[in-house]
């Protein structure tokens, strides 16, 4: 499972298999994709058929992502983290 790597923080689009990333375009399993979501946690979303819809939602994430007010990506981590101790977390 080689993953490639689009322009610094779009993310990363692959497949969990054992094909080579040669096969990748003949190889019948489903592209998965992975990024960082607007509160820091790493997210993975899968069932893309292509690499154009995989890399198409990558950029469509990122631009979310950069179109979202950094304060209300704060707001959203405290209110899911603001009530946890830090004993809780780690």
């Amino acid at each position: 499972m080689a993953a490639r790597k689009l322009a610094r923080g779009i993310g990363t689009f692959f497949k969990d298999c054992e094909h080579p990333e040669v096969r990748w375009s003949r190889c019948p399993h489903e592209y998965k994709i992975r990024y960082r979501s607007a509160a820091g946690m790493q997210t993975e979303e899968a069932g893309f058929a292509t690499q154009d819809r995989a890399i198409t939602r990558l950029t469509e994430i990122y631009n979310e992502k950069k179109a979202t007010l950094r304060s209300q990506s704060k707001a959203e981590r405290i209110q899911k983290y603001g009530t946890m101790r830090f004993e809780e977390c780690a």
